[in-house]
């Protein structure tokens, strides 16, 4: 499933209410009325948004496939917020939450209420220690890009963090975090996917002048999959411990350029089957270059284990680019293009069930416009592609799909 389904986390029923096309007149024609006045309050900022997607090929499926008769399907959105911010002394607190009720034209079954909703607190001690302590909870739909599936399945994930980070000396820092992630699935058929994630992690940095750093970090991530994965007849262990000792870097290397690097060496252990170890070189580079003041572009490129939500694999190796373009035409009006490319290599996950080696190629290409007819409101048209080539349909499949979509939003 395309990014901009991501958004769609909810059930729009057609229960007495204004169509498709009057709601957007209506949302359109408060966003450009002139602000009664400004907002609601300098804390709390409440937001609405109303969005319709046609996506071509809605369950990712192989050229020429259909199910219930149909690729193509009509996705409606209706989204209702607010997000805050409140310094308290020098502690500041964070956060956000949302209902969304999504409708499908043609695979109504799909039809579900997304909740999300995160709060953050940045909080300081003195002069030489600061941290974060926050959570965020997320209901959507689960991604069908791995799981063609027409049954409706919720994806549920909790995410529960904490750091500290202690200025020791004015060139050094020592750090410390925990990450908690538990995902659910509604569906039976994906319950193997369940799972929680658990890391913790430490580190040292050299802090320079020009604000760039380098340092060392050493992490540790453990996997449980409390249902495991079967594999015919047999039941498949996937509890994992991953160790990772990285190089961390932050270089500014001017006022519009920075790099960020983090890489070093990983290895993955699962707790009874060690033919599906893996270990090597795990890394993620960035770049962020602002040659004008509205014209912005970033890159990344990766190469992490990763998960994946199909109904019989459930990590692989991926390596991948992106690169993502802004440009402020006008005050109020922004274009964005983004191109992205990853393969995933599946080979460690099925050398103890099949001798066969597995991967995929994942590209996707997006454009789009956004305008802000006032401060506190937009209007956003999208267009995506993505494309998917296996080098064998045994475990997935290809498949091409194009979507646009239309959102209109405002902040009160």
């Amino acid at each position: 499933m395309s990014n901009h389904l991501r958004f769609f986390s909810g059930k729009f029923r057609r229960v007495p209410q204004p169509s498709g096309l009057v709601a957007w007149v209506l949302v359109s024609g408060a966003m450009l009325a002139p602000p009664a006045q400004a907002d609601i309050s300098d804390t709390i900022k409440p937001f609405v948004l109303l969005g319709y997607t046609h996506d071509d090929n809605l369950l990712r499926l192989e050229d020429g496939q259909q199910l219930e008769g149909s690729r193509a399907d009509n996705i409606r959105q209706a989204q209702a917020g607010f997000s805050f911010e409140r310094p308290v002394g020098r502690q500041v607190f964070t956060g956000s939450a949302k209902v969304s009720k999504v409708s499908f034209d043609h695979f109504s079954q799909l039809d579900y209420t997304g909740l999300d909703y995160e709060g953050t607190w940045q909080w300081a001690l003195g002069n030489h220690l600061n941290g974060h302590l926050g959570a965020t909870y997320s209901q959507t739909i689960a991604p069908f890009a791995d799981f063609h599936t027409n049954e409706r399945n919720l994806k549920k994930q909790k995410h529960n963090f904490g750091d500290i980070f202690w200025r020791f000396h004015p060139s050094w820092q020592a750090h410390a975090g925990y990450v908690s992630d538990e995902f659910d699935y509604d569906l039976a058929s994906q319950r193997f996917n369940n799972r929680t994630e658990k890391a913790t992690d430490a580190g040292i940095d050299f802090l320079a002048g020009t604000g760039s750093r380098i340092g060392v970090v050493a992490r540790r991530l453990k996997g449980h999959y409390p249902y495991g994965l079967q594999q015919g007849a047999v039941l498949q262990e996937s509890d994992y411990t991953q160790d990772e000792l990285k190089l961390s870097v932050l270089w500014r290397v001017s006022d519009v350029t920075q790099l960020q690097f983090l890489g070093g060496r990983v290895e993955r252990k699962h707790d009874l089957v060690a033919q599906r170890d893996a270990s090597g070189t795990n890394a993620r580079l960035t770049a962020q270059w602002s040659p004008r003041a509205r014209l912005r572009f970033s890159a990344a490129a990766w190469r992490e284990f990763t998960a994946v939500e199909s109904s019989v694999l459930n990590y692989a190796l991926g390596k991948g680019g992106s690169v993502t373009a802004d440009w402020d035409l006008t005050s109020k009006i922004t274009l964005n293009a983004r191109a992205r490319r990853e393969k995933r290599d599946f080979n460690g996950v099925l050398a103890s069930v099949l001798p066969i080696s597995y991967n995929d190629d994942t590209r996707g290409l997006g454009a789009g416009v956004t305008y802000a007819p006032t401060r506190n409101s937009q209007l956003n048209a999208q267009y995506n592609r993505d494309t998917r080539d296996p080098s064998n349909r045994l475990f997935s499949s290809g498949y091409h799909a194009n979507s646009v979509s239309f959102n209109a939003s405002i902040q009160f």
